[in-house]
């Protein structure tokens, strides 16, 4: 029997590369001109979604529950507790259902 030759295995090859040492002042300046320099546009905050669950039940019509789940993007569960938080904030909120099932909220004055 002859004995199998093995090749002996490579060594792991150091990848490290070096970098000379840096300062991070050049990228603090950096950051600190691109707020200061006027370019940054400024844009106005979108409305949270409790807003958009007070605004659409205020309409004449009031809002069904496909308005609010399209106009969020919530689901039904998440929209009726939204709901129940604007109630506990003392904003009444009448429930009608039609023949067809469709449910509608409408907020109102008192």
């Amino acid at each position: 029997m002859t004995a199998a030759k093995t090749e002996p295995k490579p060594e792991a090859v150091e990848t490290k590369v070096k970098m000379p040492p840096s300062s991070t002042r050049p990228a603090k300046e950096a950051a600190r001109r691109k707020f200061t320099s006027g370019a940054r546009k400024r844009t106005k905050p979108s409305p949270i979604k409790p807003d958009i669950i007070l605004r659409l039940p205020k309409r004449s019509k009031g809002a069904s529950m496909q308005d609010l789940e399209k106009a969020t993007g919530w689901q039904a569960h998440s929209i009726r507790a939204g709901l129940s938080g604007l109630r506990k904030k003392g904003i009444r909120i009448d429930l009608t259902r039609t023949a067809s099932g469709k449910t509608f909220y409408k907020a109102v004055k008192e």
